[in-house]
């Protein structure tokens, strides 16, 4: 059943982008909260009410995502008509079978898929090293990425929010825009990485202490917080520098730092896993979050000059 409901999975992806792109991140919110709402409801009436069990549940939720997708195309179709009048049409043929603006998009699209790949290769790769230190680690590890994931959620809030102002200002070639929309986004995007770091060095073991009642993973987790606290902050260049580059589409240039990030992350490994242990793996980590932005910050020049009109 849930299979009928991967293709609205996959439009609420490209609407969430667009809305995301033309600033809309009001109705954003109010699509998700649509869609999850729908679905807490359905699901409670198909599998409760009528005790259709799981079969209900997968109902419930691919009824409530093709809800959210018609409801999102008419957000999307108001939201258009609103910015350019009635004189554009909502699917230009034109420009779906341009065939330069498809291939511009599909590079863009295979760019950005190689570099989510090599990230999620990257977190993939540091679940398997900790398994090989035991259960009680790969646990304790695992516990430590949601106190991670936890603050990421925040720090995209202010990637997504660059994504859009800094790509309407590089469209619009208004290089005074740009900067003050680089520079606004980030001292809150900081501002808030040094909070959410300092919650998870005092806060954090409580956190463990939430997610498991293991003692030897609630101990070992505890006393391994500060990395984790570590990692979020200087994880704050990474986020605003990937939200910047999409921004101005430097799909290409991401998909490069994404390379050689990696490259880092896995030296950094070979170099201290043997020497630090579990620590070293995570020390490995950081060093591969700061190198993320270090490898976008080299591309980051080529921004104005990609476009000398930019006044």
């Amino acid at each position: 059943i849930r299979i009928w409901g991967a293709p609205a999975t996959l439009a609420s992806f490209v609407g969430a982008g667009l809305l995301i792109g033309l600033g809309k991140n009001r109705l954003l919110l109010g699509l998700q909260l649509f869609l999850n709402g729908l679905n807490i409801i359905l699901d409670i009436v198909f599998a409760g009410g009528l005790g259709m069990g799981a079969a209900g549940i997968a109902l419930g939720t691919v009824i409530a995502e093709w809800s959210a997708v018609l409801v999102g195309t008419w957000i999307i179709y108001h939201s258009l008509h609103v910015s350019h009048g009635s004189n554009e049409p909502f699917w230009s043929l034109q420009r779906i079978i341009d065939r330069e603006k498809v291939k511009i998009a599909v590079a863009a699209n295979l760019d950005i898929m190689i570099r989510t790949l090599l990230l999620v290769f990257s977190f993939a790769f540091f679940t398997n090293q900790s398994a090989q230190f035991g259960d009680m680690v790969l646990a304790a590890n695992h516990i430590l990425l949601q106190i991670i994931s936890f603050a990421a959620f925040f720090l995209d809030g202010f990637a997504f929010v660059a994504e859009a102002l800094v790509g309407k200002a590089y469209g619009a070639n208004d290089r005074a825009t740009f900067k003050a929309a680089v520079k606004r986004t980030s001292e809150l995007a900081v501002g808030s990485g040094i909070l959410l770091a300092l919650i998870a060095l005092v806060f954090g073991p409580l956190f463990v202490s939430v997610l498991t009642d293991i003692e030897s993973v609630r101990s070992y987790a505890s006393g391994l917080c500060y990395v984790a606290a570590i990692y979020i902050l200087l994880s704050v260049a990474a986020f605003q520098l990937d939200g910047i580059f999409i921004g101005v589409s430097f799909t290409r240039q991401m998909r490069n730092a994404a390379i050689q990030s990696l490259g880092v992350f896995l030296l950094a490994w070979w170099l201290l896993i043997d020497v630090f242990a579990v620590k070293g793996l995570w020390w490995a980590m950081i060093i591969y979050v700061v190198a993320r932005a270090l490898c976008l910050l080299r591309y980051y020049p080529a921004i104005f000059p990609a476009k000398r009109e930019l006044r």
